[in-house]
């Protein structure tokens, strides 16, 4: 709504109502006052307007190509292309939080902007239509912007339900895909420079039972994944896919939703079946995933379990509460055992960590602290040693090189009996 505008709504109260339009303008201008800044002139004059027992006018509908900078009190229709991750913020001490979405309707897209209050207000999936009444049109990096007005609404017209691909369905060149799957295995993540960009990835397989692909998160994403465990199942959303090295690989961008899962999924040696087969020790290669049938000759003495950060999910030393990422933080404890393991063919330390450490150890955390609490870790290390070698055990992992003491290792994504 322009100036022009504004006044010509002035002029319709001030003469339905018989007060002036100065006086009109005083409501109007408090009303601003009263609501510090957070009511547009023309969202105040809609409320006076109320407030005096008038009928307020439909909102002018406009198509979403038709939008300009400035434009105020109109309504726009369309269906939901994306939807970004809420985003919490502090400014000058207070907190607040964000969430954005793409709307298209033929004629254009614009990014939608919900703030505070508002981002928890709507449950908004992608595909759905919406009519947004009552907007305020703006520019951000010269590219046009929508965020509600005051008393703006958000209508649903028609809310489309959540679906969720299985890998093996996925195809080159889909985006705003949803997913739900196992992280079957995790590779180191790098930092990369681009021109004057910096930026990191986390690259890791991805499995449902259906397909293993191969996936990458970026930037903020890949910090998100680089604190989640091998075995962990998490819904992803609104990922894209393109063809790569490895055939279709997923790909996690700035618009995608990272979040755990209590879905049924296989697990990782049912994903991998087809793909991975048993060998003896002297045959494994690094990287390459292998079951071994091997009997324990000892487990190492170790710490048991190591304290991680609780917000990124890094390693920080023990008993202390700083993390090099995240700054102080409240620890969290993680466990991890290695046995020494053997078949016909050679000797090699496996290793295990989390949950697998306890099927392994057979003891849960808490009892793990309290036997360490009563004992030292050298007894501790002598009733395993006594309850485990000999024990047969099938692995599945996969062998790498400790990159201290240059020897072989097998890391343990899971125990198979």
């Amino acid at each position: 709504m322009t100036e022009k505008d504004i006044n010509a709504l002035i002029l319709e109260i001030s003469e339905k109502t018989n007060k002036s339009e100065e006086e009109i303008k005083q409501l109007i201008n408090a009303k601003v006052e009263k609501f510090s800044g957070l009511l547009t002139e023309q969202g105040a004059a809609f409320m006076v307007q109320k407030e005096l027992g008038l009928k307020q006018e439909a909102m002018e509908q406009m198509q979403i190509g038709q939008l300009e900078d400035g434009m105020k009190g109109i309504e726009i229709k369309g269906n939901v292309e994306a939807i970004f991750p809420v985003k919490e913020f502090e400014k000058n001490g207070k907190k607040g939080k964000l969430k954005s979405f793409i709307l298209s309707d033929g004629s254009g897209e614009v990014r939608v902007t919900l703030w505070n209050d508002q981002a928890d207000k709507y449950e908004l999936t992608r595909g759905s239509e919406l009519v947004l009444s009552n907007i305020l049109v703006s520019k951000y990096n010269e590219k046009k912007q929508v965020t509600l007005g005051f008393n703006g609404i958000v209508t649903i017209l028609n809310k489309k339900e959540e679906t969720f691909e299985k890998l093996s369905e996925l195809k080159s060149g889909m985006s705003g895909v949803n997913l739900i799957g196992r992280i079957v295995r995790k590779f180191p993540c790098k930092d990369f420079e681009s021109g004057e960009r910096k930026g990191k990835l986390c690259s890791f397989q991805f499995g449902d039972g259906t397909a293993l692909l191969r996936a990458t998160a970026w930037n903020e994403k890949a910090d998100e994944i680089e604190k989640l465990n091998e075995g962990e199942i998490v819904e992803i959303k609104n990922a894209y896919t393109k063809e790569g090295r490895f055939g279709v690989e997923l790909h996690l961008g700035y618009t995608v939703t990272i979040a755990p899962s209590t879905q049924q999924i296989p697990s990782i040696a049912e994903i991998l079946k087809d793909s991975v087969s048993e060998k003896k020790i002297n045959q494994l290669t690094d990287g390459e995933s292998s079951i071994i049938n091997v009997k324990i000759t000892g487990v190492e003495k170790g710490n048991y379990f190591y304290e991680t950060c609780s917000k990124c999910g890094k390693k920080i030393s023990r008993n202390g509460t700083l993390c090099e990422t995240c700054g102080e933080t409240t620890p969290t404890k993680r466990a991890v055992t290695s046995f020494l393991v053997e078949d016909d063919s050679a000797g090699i330390k496996a290793t295990f960590f989390g949950n697998n450490a306890l099927s392994a150890i057979g003891l849960s955390m808490e009892e793990i602290e309290n036997a360490l609490n009563g004992k030292s870790t050298d007894v501790f290390t002598a009733e395993l040693n006594g309850k485990l070698i000999d024990k047969q055990i099938k692995l599945l992992g996969y062998q790498k090189t400790n990159n201290f003491s240059g020897a072989n290792e097998f890391m343990v994504k899971e125990i198979m009996n």
